[in-house]
């Protein structure tokens, strides 16, 4: 049996122990209006400067009416929030809403904490219809829509043009399978256009965005869509083949490994020793945003879907993160917190944040208003995530696992990886032992809930 740390034994048990087209819908069930200002506070993990753009649409809803009062506060990365959250015993100093990635949706639906938006939707015949399909997929378990997203994203490749060219490469036609990427590596390397091909953070979440393109499960039961996942299955003939075309593109030479520092693999593509990298849409704006402000082409750095094993069935999966009610709040602070979640997703607002930041709007008729619009015109770059997102089958594999303790598991799959990249352990093995600590993390936590 492996010993689980204390610390995510003790988070999953005390979160358990918690537990003791246009979104202007008609109302079907009358809710008395508050008689004076309410404050609705809500925890959020955007920094700057999405954390602007974010407090620019709490702005303007509290400037839009006089009965809520949004106030936003900053708890740092999406598990900074989330350990909070649970190690806050008591309700008046917990948040009305709590904006958390989709890696937290099987244990946020465990705690019992939660007023699911379902209960919101059902109240007053909100419409739906407007909304990305793979966005609501994600957040419906069980016939229950239990988060509102808000900031979604997904993993594409960065490429330099420049470098492209100098290696007689077409930059119109980036590699999309893993193989290209060693050939354009090999070629890229070779020519000295570049020192390395790409650069390549060893991410979780970037393993399971191959495994989803590939088509390959993670977990069993459909990835903890079926019923609870008890073992995980990233072990298969699918995982092995990424991890070990991983070690090899380092191994070889031909792509850097950044570990687990995200911002030093994308400084190697903008400083020219890679021509490549994987990265969330998130960077998109400011990345843009950077390349102008040092006066350099933002276009000589172009986007293309995520490269990944060709596999059947296959696409990448949803990420980014939703927001979700707190039940111990009073109901009119849950009330503003509704009516704020649905002026932030409403098509107007999703317009600007998509221009601000990136991240692609959760509602479809966004795309075709000016802000989006112009942002798409003026930088291309902008259409690769939709594009790839809409390409990508609605299946097992797309729709994202579901897995409570899948931090603890991911930290378990870095390890993999780092072992294995330092030249101390076989692919195959590794990550078969990987998926057996796994597999007893997942059936650990399943005790705490039944």
């Amino acid at each position: 049996m492996v010993k689980i740390a204390l610390g995510v034994t003790a988070l999953l048990f005390a979160l358990v122990l918690l537990a003791a087209c246009n979104g202007d819908g008609d109302t079907k069930t009358a809710r008395p209006t508050p008689s004076g200002p309410v404050t609705v506070t809500v925890w959020h993990s955007m920094p700057n400067p999405a954390g602007g753009s974010l407090q620019l649409i709490a702005d303007q809803f509290n400037e839009s009416q006089s009965v809520y009062v949004i106030e936003l506060i900053f708890q740092g990365g999406y598990t900074d929030s989330l350990n909070k959250l649970i190690n806050t015993a008591s309700a008046v100093n917990k948040p009305a809403v709590i904006q958390l990635s989709d890696a937290s949706t099987q244990i946020m639906i465990d705690s019992g904490i939660i007023t699911p938006i379902q209960a919101f939707i059902d109240d007053e015949g909100y419409d739906l219809s407007d909304f990305e399909s793979k966005a609501l997929a994600y957040y419906t378990i069980d016939g229950t829509f239990y988060a509102m997203p808000f900031n979604l994203s997904g993993p594409i490749l960065y490429y330099d043009r420049h470098a492209f060219e100098s290696a007689g490469l077409d930059p119109d036609q980036p590699p999309r399978t893993l193989e290209e990427v060693r050939e354009a590596s090999r070629i890229l390397v070779d020519s000295g256009a570049s020192q390395y091909g790409i650069s390549l953070q060893t991410s979780a979440w970037f393993f399971e965005q191959l495994l989803a393109k590939s088509g390959a499960l993670y977990a069993n039961n459909g990835n903890g869509r079926d019923g609870r996942a008890t073992e995980a299955v990233f072990d298969s003939e699918e995982g092995i083949a990424i991890i070990r075309w991983w070690d090899e593109m380092v191994a070889d030479g031909l792509a850097y490994n950044a570990a687990s520092d995200a911002i030093d693999a994308m400084l190697k593509l903008a400083t020219g020793e890679a021509a490549m990298a994987i990265g969330s849409t998130a960077a998109l704006r400011i990345s843009i945003s950077l390349l102008r402000v040092a006066a350099a082409d933002p276009l000589q750095y172009d986007t293309a879907a995520m490269p990944g094993p060709d596999g059947e069935g296959g696409g990448i999966a949803l990420g980014g993160a939703a927001f979700w009610v707190i039940n111990e709040r009073s109901e009119d602070e849950q009330l503003g917190a509704w009516e704020f979640l649905k002026f932030a997703a409403s098509p107007e607002r999703q317009a600007q944040w998509h221009s601000d930041t990136g991240y692609f709007p959760t509602r479809l008729s966004a795309y075709d208003l000016p802000a989006a619009a112009q942002a798409r015109a003026e930088f291309p770059q902008f259409t690769t995530a939709i594009d790839q997102l809409r390409a990508a089958p609605d299946n097992r594999a797309t729709q994202g696992v579901l897995l409570a303790p899948l931090n603890a598991v991911r930290d378990r799959l870095v390890k993999a990886f780092e072992l294995v990249l330092a030249g101390d352990a076989d692919p195959a093995s590794e990550l078969q032992a990987a998926a057996d600590e796994a597999t007893e993390i997942i059936q650990e936590y399943n005790r705490t809930v039944q």
